[in-house]
């Protein structure tokens, strides 16, 4: 699972995907799409960052290792899913969008994220289109065991800011969301620096999913 390779002051190389607009805002549930997750590299440790409490070798990761991971689409305006059985599954950016798995009637089981905008308020369209579409969806029966969080509100603005502190290199902070094929749900900081394509992760926190009847309250 790849969460332990996510420890503070660990350093990557990556491009992330940027969000998709071009589709419609209808709130359709759709698959994520069939592109290549890009190369998530781990590269070393960054000293101010790093407090030693992890070793990488312990954890099985060296330096060049490439973190195997399943990408999810941002969609904007719509939720996408991919199938997850046996490949923890990364996405984001986020702001406020929830993340959920839930098992379809085929028997697989799918992460998703209802990709809500943040240049709209909660209560308009393209937000209540897509969270509406989404309880409405096969994913909300009961019987699809269906668990879900919002990885943005396990950080807050002065937590960030005071791993941010730690190291002149960041000129950004954003969080990822980790559904593992656990089923464990986990928010990531991750710092973009001033190094083109260099990241270092600000730490991670585990976080309990919600159940159904709390998915559905949050969307309403």
């Amino acid at each position: 699972m790849i969460e332990r390779y996510f420890e503070t002051g660990f350093t990557y190389t990556w491009n992330p995907p940027k969000p998709i607009e071009r589709d419609p805002w209808d709130g359709h549930v759709v698959r994520s799409g069939t592109d290549h997750a890009p190369a998530l590299t781990y590269t070393g440790y960054h000293p101010s960052l790093y407090n030693g409490a992890a070793r990488p070798s312990a954890l099985g990761i060296v330096i060049g290792a490439t973190i195997r991971h399943r990408w999810l689409n941002y969609v904007v305006g719509r939720t996408a899913y991919v199938r997850s059985t046996n490949t923890d599954v990364l996405t984001g950016f986020m702001s406020g969008c929830w993340i959920c798995s839930w098992i379809g009637k085929s028997g697989n089981r799918r992460v998703g994220h209802i990709g809500t905008s943040s240049v709209a308020a909660g209560n308009m369209p393209p937000n209540t289109t897509v969270k509406q579409r989404f309880i409405d969806d096969d994913a909300m029966r009961r019987g699809s065991h269906i668990r879900g969080y919002s990885p943005a509100a396990a950080w807050n603005a002065t937590e960030v800011a005071q791993v941010q502190r730690q190291t002149s290199m960041v000129t950004a902070s954003h969080i990822l969301s980790l559904v593992t094929t656990r089923d464990e749900f986990y928010s990531i900081l991750m710092m973009q620096t001033t190094t083109a394509g260099k990241w270092i992760c600000g730490g991670k926190k585990r976080v309990h999913g919600k159940d159904r009847g709390r998915i559905q309250a949050a969307l309403s």
